[in-house]
């Protein structure tokens, strides 16, 4: 992706914390990132590394209590959306940003027919005619690959499959247009050669509407398909960022090395498939220093000390590890 491209969404030095009765759990813990026009950027990690948190954070979705912003901005076309009413976001929602969840059977409403459901999408921000709502609901399923949408529009969602389900899901997030779409591992329930499809559509929507893509999952095979540029996101931080290419052929911090690792498609023939050992670490009891350590088996004495800085790798570059820096540079 071109770089010259403007600067649609800044996240600078985000902080997402949730209090308990005694605990604090820093969730999201201070991370930079720009998304532009036209662009797909990538949030990557384990489950419970703060990626949807993050995400939510951008909608003003976070509850609070117990969440809590403490620090950050999140710049939207140059308007700081942290300092916005919910007045004001919701007007943002849908219309300039719109974010489709995980499990889209939890998130479209039973009672309620697909036809329904997407024209009060479009109804919500647009002043148009019902018969234009429902011309325009038509054009929607028909540019997700929905198969005779006229018909599917009197269905309700537990008449759908999966599949179908989220290219509705798809359908409402676009309903107005928006200049960005957050997408929540949209495939994750979905089997590998729906999977597939959908990548297949968010390319061929991103082309044709030309938006900007947020994309958040756990599997990078899909990141491969679909990204200009990864965020490798460990324990509420950045651990690694980088394009495609850089995060696949010259990955720098032990944390991209062993999700790459767990590929099934780099797993030997006859040998069992890599797992990185250990788990994400409780937000509320993150460990001192390098926050990957316990699980690191690249772990040095500085690293249970010192938390890591962002190290330049070159050309927009970055991983989060002096060790692999020092060896990388011959020092």
């Amino acid at each position: 992706m071109a770089l010259r491209n403007e600067i649609l969404l800044s996240v600078h030095d985000l902080k997402v914390f949730f209090h308990s009765d005694n605990t604090v759990s820093r969730a999201v813990d201070g991370v930079s990132y720009d998304v532009r026009e036209g662009e797909t950027v990538c949030l990557v990690g384990e489950s419970g590394c703060g990626k949807t948190v993050s995400a939510l954070a951008i909608l003003g979705l976070v509850p609070q209590p117990p969440g809590e912003i403490p620090g950050g901005e999140i710049l939207f076309k140059g308007k700081n959306l942290l300092d916005l009413d919910e007045e004001a976001l919701q007007e943002i929602r849908g219309k300039e940003i719109s974010m489709i969840f995980q499990e889209p059977m939890t998130s479209l409403n039973p009672v309620f027919t697909i036809g329904d459901q997407i024209e009060e999408a479009i109804t919500t921000h647009d002043t148009v005619e019902k018969t234009e709502a429902h011309r325009m609901t038509v054009e929607l399923l028909t540019d997700v690959g929905i198969a005779s949408p006229e018909e599917r529009m009197r269905d309700y969602p537990h008449n759908l499959s999966g599949g179908q389900r989220q290219r509705v899901m798809i359908a409402m997030s676009l309903a107005c247009k928006p200049d960005l779409v957050i997408a929540d591992e949209p495939t994750t329930a979905l089997d590998v050669t729906i999977q597939d499809q959908i990548l297949h559509l968010f390319r061929e929507l991103k082309e044709k509407r030309q938006m900007a893509l947020l994309y958040i999952t756990h599997n990078l095979a899909v990141v491969a398909e679909i990204a200009d540029r990864i965020h490798v996101m460990y324990a509420g931080i950045f651990a690694e960022v980088g394009n495609v290419e850089q995060i696949f052929r010259n990955p720098c911090h032990p944390y991209t090395m062993g999700l790459l690792a767990s590929l099934p498609s780099r797993a030997r023939k006859g040998q069992p498939l890599y797992s990185i050992p250990g788990a994400v670490p409780d937000p509320a009891y993150k460990p001192q220093g390098c926050p990957f350590h316990p699980r690191c088996p690249y772990v040095q004495e500085n690293c249970r000390r010192e938390f890591p800085e962002m190290c330049d790798f070159e050309d927009h570059h970055f991983a989060r590890c002096p060790v692999t820096y020092r060896q990388r540079k011959g020092s």
